[in-house]
């Protein structure tokens, strides 16, 4: 739910700097579901925390939301709200969040689209706000003045 990065700025024998990531994807007001997905690759797969998430209408798993899909997975269901590794040929259950204010930002969509690309005549970011319980991203301020790092 949150970053958990950290990158060594300098290091000495007697001192070291370090930047932490505390970014937050979710802010406030979330409602969760549990839903299934399967690794049908030959190898791993990596889901990312706040990755955007749609079903397959004819097996009901979940899988990356990639636009130009046309098995229901094109249609948002939600933000996968952890990382995890799956296994190929595994069936994994994990969280996606369906309801709530998220850190628009930290949102994650196929590399081919974007929060302006259009599916069936609406903006995916107006799809994501009214295809789930209620989805609303919104643009977050983290961290940005010297002394908060």
């Amino acid at each position: 739910m949150s970053g958990s990065s950290n990158t060594v700025v300098s290091a000495t024998s007697n001192q070291q700097i370090v930047n932490y990531n505390t970014e937050k994807l979710i802010i406030r007001s979330t409602r969760f579901i549990d839903a299934q997905y399967e690794n049908l690759t030959a190898g791993d797969v990596e889901l990312l925390c706040g990755m955007l998430v749609g079903r397959i209408t004819a097996t009901g798993k979940i899988v990356p939301l990639v636009s130009s899909a046309v098995d229901g997975s094109e249609i948002p269901l939600g933000v996968i709200i952890t990382t995890e590794t799956v296994a190929a040929g595994a069936v994994i259950d994990i969280s996606v969040c369906v309801k709530g204010e998220l850190d628009k930002s930290l949102v994650l969509i196929d590399a081919g689209d974007t929060l302006e690309t259009v599916i069936d005549g609406r903006r995916l970011e107006d799809r994501i706000l009214g295809d789930t319980l209620g989805v609303l991203l919104v643009d977050v301020e983290q961290l940005t003045d010297f002394d908060n790092q």
